[in-house]
């Protein structure tokens, strides 16, 4: 029987940070995140080369005296056993099981995803500097990296990347009002120049259509930073 006394979606329910002994975590039945084997033993490799970096998020097991249920991090978790690791760094959070649900849902599913063109030129960069200790590494096939690494597509300019978030990261420490702003422009350059941009953004960074002011953001961000 589940706790009565877990916290539900409408409580703020607070993390804390501990190291776990891995015999004292469980799996939850409910995981729907799968991955194959080539991706597990990325996965090993990547504890081998940077260690556990990632902690799991777990909450008290609901049935089990003295033990957790790992929301977030069950390959890790195995990959990290695997290597004969005994006790795992680990949030602990307090929740009950539709939020622990829902918890398992959110992080699985809100973690974006790459632009091809930044990936393939950072790909490139590292591959240039570090060679076969990141291809052991990086999550990709051998055909796909290849592909990676010999696409000419421009480079991409990672400080000017930095400076756009600086850039964003101070317009944010604002007050957030929301101002309306009218433009007039000829048709074609609203359809063949605006339209498109906004548009290219939008499926590039993976927003949602009815974020238009982002991608105008970004854009002028961009501007911005290539001053």
């Amino acid at each position: 029987m589940a706790r009565a006394d877990r916290k539900g979606d409408a409580e703020q329910a607070t993390l804390e940070h501990r190291f776990i002994d891995t015999t004292r975590l469980y799996p939850n039945p409910w995981n729907v995140n799968e991955m194959d084997e080539f991706m597990f033993q990325k996965e090993l490799e990547s504890i081998r080369q940077f260690g556990f970096v990632d902690p799991l998020l777990v909450r008290p097991h609901p049935w089990e005296k003295d033990a957790y249920q790992i929301i977030d991090g069950e390959h890790r978790w195995r990959a990290g056993r695997e290597l004969g690791m005994e006790y795992f760094p680990a949030n602990v959070i307090d929740v009950d099981d539709d939020t622990a649900q829902q918890l398992s849902i959110v992080l699985n599913e809100t973690r974006g995803r790459a632009n091809e063109t930044k990936l393939s030129s950072l790909v490139r960069s590292l591959v240039d500097k570090r060679g076969e200790a990141v291809v052991r590494v990086l999550p990709f096939t051998s055909e796909r990296l290849m592909q990676m690494v010999a696409e000419k597509e421009e480079q991409v300019d990672f400080a000017a990347l930095a400076e756009r978030q600086k850039i964003l990261a101070k317009r944010r420490e604002g007050s957030g009002a929301w101002v309306e702003r009218v433009y007039r422009l000829p048709r074609d350059s609203a359809e063949e120049v605006v339209d498109k941009a906004i548009h290219k953004v939008l499926d590039e960074e993976g927003l949602p259509a009815d974020q238009d002011w982002k991608a105008l953001e970004l854009i002028m961000a961009d501007f911005l930073a290539g001053d």
